[in-house]
């Protein structure tokens, strides 16, 4: 058990309370008075002391032996059952809410999924999983109350989205999801807890599938995976992926790749790349923005190719510098502070050395698939 932060313990005209303050008084949470067992009981419990230790304090404090502690027990049990009841203290780690483990795999990354049946078949059954390794993240849906969280640092703030820092987890607001009250994920990408309102978890059951995407993103980067917005077509065995400022027309080229080509689309809007024996992969996972592509197997990236419109087809190839910040900028990967910006230029100059890249200035018809294509080719031939 832990103690909210935002109560004080204080002194008032010779009685000991305990007043909210901050966020617990716009929350509701009631002040409570001390006794002097109570006193002790609080001491302890800040210092983190479990309930064997807790005993010992009430044990030393009224001089009790061995064998005559059952009552103080009872005391014990009472006091801390009470805290939680008037949202003074909690448990120290996100309770299993009784949901049945189940498991899913985007590539390398194993993901323990405790919550609904019903989005765990929508959204991740293709990609499930029976690996027994452990977990690199564990997602549970909650519709109790959100655990209280330390107050921390605003690192983006937009319509939809207020992302605080709070020391140890990330802090997800959604102002635009009423069915997520609030998600937190540990900074180590280990654990997420997503808070919802279970009245509208049928409704809107993909605006959670949206959230658990920002987990996925954190304990990818992590383990060295990232996120790079693009539609990605197999061609030749390899992943070949086409990426653009939203608009650009991602789709629109894959899908001329498929009437023409018969090439198999495997996702219309993100692509998850990692490293195996230095030779870049194309892993499959969910997230495809409004496509409906995706796949969950993996493939060999062949290159990627950035799109320009244009009113003539022109492929060209652009100097080392202008390919590494293409990538950096289309990558969704967290860039929420200064270290995983870093680490996503290393990622991106890793890539840029892994595979080619191409800028692909387009029209919109079957012309453009066919200038890339032959690009491709020329290629595949030289390698």
């Amino acid at each position: 058990m832990k103690l909210k932060e935002t109560f004080l313990k204080t002194e008032i005209g010779g009685k000991t309370f305990v007043l909210p303050y901050g966020q617990s008084i716009a929350d509701h949470d009631a002040g409570i008075s001390l006794n002097g067992t109570g006193e002790i009981l609080w001491e302890g419990i800040e210092k983190g002391y479990g309930k064997e230790e807790l005993l010992c304090l009430l044990k030393k404090e009224f001089a009790m032996e061995n064998g005559t502690e059952e009552e103080l027990s009872n005391d014990i049990i009472s006091f801390q059952e009470y805290l939680k009841a008037v949202g003074i203290a909690e448990t120290k780690e996100p309770e299993d809410y009784g949901w049945s483990p189940l498991s899913f795999s985007t590539g390398p990354l194993h993901i323990i999924y405790k919550g609904p049946q019903m989005l765990y078949d929508k959204y991740f059954s293709q990609f499930g999983s029976r690996q027994k390794k452990k977990a690199d993240l564990t997602i549970q849906i909650s519709f109790l109350p959100p655990h209280s969280l330390k107050n921390g640092t605003i690192l983006v703030r937009t319509d939809e989205l207020l992302l605080i820092d709070t020391k140890n987890d990330y802090l997800f607001l959604f102002p635009k999801f009423p069915v997520l009250r609030e998600m937190h994920v540990r900074k180590n990408g280990s654990q997420a807890i997503l808070f919802c309102d279970n009245s509208l978890l049928e409704q809107q059951m993909e605006d959670i599938f949206h959230g658990i995407r920002f987990a996925v993103l954190i304990a990818a980067s992590e383990k060295g995976l990232f996120f790079l917005h693009s539609a990605s077509l197999l061609y030749q065995g390899k992943a070949w992926l086409f990426s653009g400022k939203s608009g650009t027309g991602k789709s629109t080229h894959t899908n001329l790749w498929k009437e023409q080509f018969c090439t198999e689309l495997l996702n219309g809007d993100l692509n998850m790349i990692g490293f195996e024996n230095s030779s870049a992969y194309v892993y499959g996972q969910p997230w495809c923005g409004t496509s409906e592509i995706c796949t969950p197997e993996n493939f060999p990236l062949g290159g990627i190719t950035f799109l320009k419109q244009a009113g003539q087809n022109i492929c060209t190839v652009p100097e080392t510098p202008e390919k590494i910040l293409a990538i950096i900028q289309r990558l969704i990967s967290p860039a929420w502070d200064e270290i995983l910006l870093k680490r996503n230029i290393s990622f991106a100059e890793q890539l840029e050395k892994h595979c080619p890249v191409w800028q692909l200035s387009c029209t919109p018809d079957k012309e453009a698939a066919i200038v890339m294509k032959k690009e491709i080719d020329k290629h595949i031939k030289t390698c």
